[in-house]
């Protein structure tokens, strides 16, 4: 089963059929010929469909974390599009999650595709698709009982992943998608940098990083799960426009895997070091850990650092005393002639993370990164949070 989806999948999982819709061009509805349907076919077909309705109800009848949620996935594992919005996006009571499509491809196996609209007063725009997304449905637990659910939901890159090569590189699986291979002296680069910072901060990483590598943006969107997203937010993704009008994108999955359409996204890699070690860190000195210590695309922290000191010296009214004053900002970010919009919140982070850095050393960046709030990160670092603007002022 497994050989016979990753066939399929690498004939048709990085497109979608193109059919009718205006607003998602390959997008075909949900609409299921159950005349042509064997009576097995059907009830995988229903099981498919209860399984996802029973997840997405889960949302509204249990909270987020609730463990029992993770049975209707394959070995427990994480929804990875969950993470990127808390389930905002794609489950809340707020928005409709709709099926859009089931279509088998492979013995036991099935993709669904579901799209997500708003359903706040005056925001129902006839229909109008925020958001569409797949993932996997495996018959993992076969059973002669028609009474018990046997399907599974599974990660979109998940399923892909074993149809991808892989090269192995230190502690990194590299995966790349058709069309790009990662040269040998890059990959040994990216992990040296990573055994080195992991030596220096004294973490233990026992899982194997799973650094996947598609080729240009769109594909690794249809890598990701995501089909189309009518938001371009900064706060909610990373992708955004290299210089000489190179598109990047880089996102983290879980707790050890990284797509990204670029060889070696240090920033990235860092971030997903820190949130394996410290989950629970606020997230501003998570994306200051991955600033500092990876730049931004090919550029060094210190040119990052530049393009933050002339922002806010062009801001000089920015309330630094509390968080919730500041956290849902973004600026520009002018490197060369490209412009790129990144949220504040983790800019200013970076510049916490170097000055525990250079202050203290590893320990005293882990004790930060161990803050359960802004006002116990202040305490740390011993300001005031009247002071909090000053403070930030000195360290540029």
């Amino acid at each position: 089963m497994i050989l016979f989806l990753a066939c399929t999948l690498s004939l048709t999982g990085l497109a979608q059929e193109a059919t009718r819709s205006r607003q998602v061009p390959g997008l075909r509805p949900y609409d299921v010929d159950l005349t042509v349907m064997t009576r097995e076919e059907k009830d995988s077909v229903r099981m498919v469909a209860e399984l996802w309705r029973n997840y997405v109800e889960s949302f509204s009848k249990a909270p987020a974390d609730d463990p029992d949620r993770r049975n209707m996935w394959v070995n427990g594992s994480d929804d990875y599009l969950a993470e990127f919005d808390d389930g905002v996006l794609l489950y809340s009571s707020f928005r409709e999650n709709r099926l859009l499509d089931i279509r088998k491809i492979g013995p036991g196996a099935y993709e669904i595709v579901v799209g997500t609209s708003s359903k706040l007063p005056g925001e129902e725009l006839n229909g109008w698709i925020e958001c569409v997304y797949r993932v996997c449905a495996l018959n993992v637990a076969d059973s002669g009982d028609r009474e018990y659910n046997p399907f599974r939901l599974r990660n979109w890159l998940d399923a892909v992943l074993p149809i991808l090569p892989k090269t192995t590189i230190g502690n990194i699986d590299f995966y790349c998608s058709p069309g790009c291979d990662v040269p040998e002296s890059v990959g040994e680069e990216t992990a040296d940098f990573v055994a080195a910072l992991c030596r220096e901060y004294g973490f233990e990483h026992r899982k194997r990083l799973r650094y996947v590598v598609a080729a240009t943006v769109d594909q690794c969107e249809h890598l990701s799960g995501y089909l189309f997203n009518a938001y371009s937010n900064p706060l909610m993704n990373s992708m955004t426009v290299k210089p000489a009008d190179v598109r990047f994108y880089g996102r983290l999955f879980g707790q050890s895997t990284i797509l990204t359409n670029y060889f070696d996204d240090h920033r990235d890699l860092c971030l997903l070091i820190v949130r394996s070690q410290y989950p629970k860190a606020m997230q501003m000195l998570q994306d200051g850990f991955g600033f500092f210590h990876g730049g931004y695309m090919s550029h060094s922290y210190e040119t990052v650092k530049s393009c933050l000191k002339d922002y806010l010296s062009e801001h000089e009214n920015i309330d630094f005393s509390e968080e919730d004053l500041f956290y849902d900002l973004t600026m520009p970010l002018k490197i060369g002639e490209s412009e790129v919009v990144v949220p504040l919140e983790g800019l200013l982070g970076s510049l916490f993370i170097e000055y525990g850095w250079k202050n203290g050393g590893p320990k005293l960046v882990r004790k930060m990164l161990s803050c359960q709030d802004y006002p116990e990160l202040l305490k740390v670092v011993g300001v005031e949070k009247e002071a909090a603007g000053n403070f930030i002022k000195k360290l540029l």
